[in-house]
């Protein structure tokens, strides 16, 4: 088997909190808290030795009493038996041979229907006999169906099952198939006879790991709002599997909002929780809603294994999601441990920021400024420093707090740039600060994400919310449009002018070819060659998929094989492949010596 991918995800903030200076953390798994303590949904999961992941079968173990602990149920299709529904599938696990599935009447199309309760990866079907005497009254007959819980298998609520046993003259006081493994999360047995049955105890059995396996937490409460630092998943990915990990924060307890009815058709009032009547009939009860005013959605699974927690800070509350999927019988994905870092108090009520111009010509540097308002109570840190997220390496020119322009410092890398006054902290609701910094842009829509922090204390930074940080102009947004739509090359240049003479005497020895690639989001074939004048291929120079941005290519006059060309002019195609087709541009270059 291919080694597992050993997974460590640093991501934002959270349990049994221990304190670093000013961090604070809260943990799960491992020798911290078990993972049912913190749990709303516990679905198709087992924790051994702290260690959490979907449920392994064992061939030899019957699934049945599982279903109970994961909330499944069985039901019949009798009239008679409706009465004791709610206990049959106790009565198929009680080991007593005289309790289980019994049809006295009508039992041609007799069905028992089973919830699963999980996905299982199901082999072997069990049912004992259900009486000892002579007139064993066995099951003559039968149709096993299965659906996978699939939402594309269902019409409506209801499961659309398919066959995968069946047998019309059984007659055996036992019922025992097998059948090649197939993911069962509903199953249904059919009797096809015609004559009364009694069936005691059912087993089912199944192997590997279960498909799709589900944990949510219940709401953690921070005791203040808190921003964001990294958060530390370790555990273990087999090849097949995976693991999906998701945020959602709260500045209320209830992620839910409920209404009850106003005696008005489609007309709701909002109530507190416990004044919603969930004893009622659900067309008098009212309705429960998702928190969307106090609640971020549920974020995108993470895509990196070391990013920052996805979910708005400054909150206080916290939920967070794994989804395991094996994707074979033996795959998995297991989580040792999970540990959320935060500090607080938070750095300020909310920041908010705009960017000017709103819109850029692409391919080139422009010069931008970044507005930002605060709102900040008594109980805040304040900050001193804004990070601004860019597309390439940026550069700072000028920063004012409160329209005076101050000192500052500033760090820069491709991606990011970091400016700090510390001598002009803003710690007051209402100040604004102008950050003057100039960018290349190569994509329309790009996004110039910030945020704020202290540079005085261990504090994590907080998101700057897009929004009017400045009444006097009217972009409200931090995302830049392009002014060029017709192209994707720009900034295309040949040194020496196209020509070069490769003799080996360290001047103007190779040609350098520099461009801009433009509105590539995704990766994008982009390919540099030369050929000669009658289009024969004599170089390929660059041949990768990139994103946006500036690159260089250099030809050192020499062909496929290594060796120099002869003197005279040659074309120097450029070129990318979208979903539109090929875009190229063909220079001419001179090779003299």
């Amino acid at each position: 088997m291919v080694a597992p991918t050993i997974l460590l995800l640093v991501l934002a903030g959270l349990i049994a909190p221990s304190r670093i200076l000013a961090v604070d953390y809260l943990t799960f798994g491992g020798q911290a808290r078990p993972w049912t303590t913190d749990s709303l949904l516990f679905n198709a999961l087992e924790q051994v030795e702290g260690r959490l992941g979907p449920l392994e079968a064992d061939s030899t173990e019957n699934l049945l009493p599982r279903v109970q602990e994961l909330g499944g149920s069985a039901i019949t299709s009798v009239a008679a038996a409706a009465a004791r529904s709610n206990q049959i599938l106790r009565e198929l696990t009680d080991d007593d041979y005289t309790t289980g599935w019994r049809v006295y009447s009508d039992p041609n199309g007799a069905e028992l229907t089973l919830d699963l309760g999980a996905v299982f990866v199901l082999s072997r079907i069990h049912m004992l006999r259900g009486v000892l005497t002579s007139d064993d009254r066995s099951l003559r007959g039968y149709e096993i169906l299965a659906n996978d819980g699939d939402s594309l298998n269902f019409i409506g609520s209801e499961p659309i099952y398919s066959l995968i046993a069946q047998d019309r003259s059984h007659g055996a006081p036992e019922l025992d198939v097998r059948f090649d493994p197939q993911a069962v999360r509903f199953l249904k047995l059919r009797s096809t006879g015609e004559r009364p049955f009694q069936m005691g105890d059912m087993e089912i059995f199944g192997l590997g790991v279960t498909p799709f396996a589900h944990y949510i937490s219940r709401v953690i409460d921070l005791g203040q709002p808190a921003n964001f630092g990294p958060v530390e998943i370790s555990g273990q990915i087999d090849p097949k599997a995976r693991l999906l990990f998701s945020t959602k924060t709260g500045t209320v307890p209830s992620d839910s909002l409920y209404y009850k009815q106003t005696g008005i058709p489609g007309e709701y009032e909002e109530v507190p929780k416990d004044q919603f009547d969930r004893s009622l009939d659900p067309s008098y009860a009212g309705v429960v809603r998702v928190n969307a005013r106090n609640w971020s959605p549920w974020s995108p699974p993470y895509a990196s294994l070391e990013s920052s927690l996805n979910s708005p800070d400054n909150r206080r509350y916290l939920q967070f999601e794994f989804r395991f999927i094996s994707n074979g019988l033996t795959d998995k994905a297991q989580v040792d441990s999970l540990r959320f870092a935060y500090t607080v108090p938070a750095i300020a009520d909310s920041v908010v920021g705009e960017i000017t111009p709103a819109t850029a010509t692409l391919g080139q540097t422009n010069s931008f400024t970044y507005h930002l308002r605060s709102v900040v109570s008594g109980n805040r840190r304040g900050f001193d420093r804004v990070l601004i997220t860019t597309p390439f390496r940026g550069q700072a020119t000028e920063v004012a707090v409160d329209g005076v322009s101050v000192p500052f410092t500033q760090q820069a890398d491709d991606n990011l740039l970091q400016v700090t006054f510390a001598g002009d902290r803003v710690e007051s609701s209402g100040q604004q600060v102008a950050v003057g910094f100039s960018c290349l842009v190569a994509v329309s829509g790009t996004e110039f994400r910030g945020e704020v922090g202290d540079s005085q204390s261990d504090a994590f930074p907080q998101r700057i919310i897009s929004a009017d940080a400045d009444p006097q102009v009217e972009s409200n947004t931090l995302v830049v449009g392009g002014l060029i739509e017709n192209q994707l090359f720009t900034g295309v240049q040949l040194s020496g002018g196209g020509a070069f003479t490769p003799n080996g005497d360290q001047t103007n020895d190779a040609l350098k070819l520099d461009y801009i690639l433009l509105k590539a989001t995704s990766p994008v074939p982009v390919e540099v060659a030369i050929h000669d004048l009658s289009g024969a291929p004599v170089r390929r120079l660059y041949a990768e998929r990139d994103l946006s941005g500036p690159n260089s290519v250099e030809w050192d006059g020499e062909n496929e094989g290594g060796q120099l060309v002869p003197p005279g002019l040659y074309l120097l195609r450029l070129s990318v492949q979208t979903d539109a087709g090929e875009t190229a541009q063909v220079h001419t270059v001179a090779v003299a010596y």
